[in-house]
């Protein structure tokens, strides 16, 4: 498990650049982050989006299992494995028991990254 306080340290760094947000080489959200925030159970990002004429944009996103921050890259992870910590019997229980409508990032990573 990860902790807010690293989370927020890593993210702090990264103030005022412009930052791309991908799942599975898919493009969620890019833009220039301005406010970042963690709130109960979500990560909430505040970015000025230039595509849409400096645009305000808030992007939550669940507080991850697993967290690395490998050269630029964050990786906010939401694998049963990391949640399981490499534990195949409960991630075998796991995978019986999720629901039929699950998150889109379940089983995903999210990599953030700056432009």
């Amino acid at each position: 498990m990860t902790s807010t306080e690293a989370i927020e340290k890593t993210i702090s760094s990264y103030l005022q650049s412009t930052l791309c947000f991908s799942l599975e080489n898919k493009i969620l959200k890019k833009g220039k982050l301005i406010l970042f925030c963690v709130k109960d159970f979500y990560c909430t990002f505040t970015l000025l989006c230039q595509e849409k004429n400096n645009k305000k944009i808030i992007f939550e996103i669940p507080y991850p299992f697993d967290f690395t921050h490998i050269d630029s890259k964050i990786i906010f992870d939401y694998t049963l494995k990391s949640f399981t910590s490499n534990n195949s019997a409960v991630e075998h229980i796991l995978n019986k028991v999720v629901s039929k409508k699950p998150s889109k990032f379940l089983n995903k990573k999210i990599i953030v990254y700056p432009i």
